[in-house]
């Protein structure tokens, strides 16, 4: 399985900024991958787990903000199509192999 993580969260003010900032460093720190600035992806081994994982974050959802987890299969995530453009360097595979995580399926 695999959880989407995709938000909004507003920086207009100096406080709303160091809490967007917080809520994804704990995004990181619960082993999730920057997909883009605002999406999130983490591979996890059941609904069950990422179920957890999800109901952990949703306490630190900073205040006027959306958030949308999004579980899906292995099968539906191999169905993704990734585009980079041409000096494009840095995607969640090289990520992966920078900090030594292997996908095991």
């Amino acid at each position: 399985m695999w959880i989407i993580c995709m938000f909004d969260i507003p920086i207009k003010m100096k406080i709303q900024t160091r809490k967007a900032t917080r809520f994804r460093k704990q995004l990181l720190d619960n082993g999730f991958l920057m997909k883009q600035y605002s999406v999130y992806i983490k591979p996890v081994s059941s609904l069950g787990a990422a179920k957890t994982i999800t109901k952990n974050l949703k306490n630190i959802i900073p205040d006027n903000s959306s958030v949308t987890f999004l579980y899906i299969t292995d099968k539906q995530y191999l169905m993704t199509d990734n585009f980079f453009g041409k000096n494009f360097d840095e995607n969640e595979e090289v990520v992966r192999e920078k900090n030594g995580q292997i996908l095991l399926f």
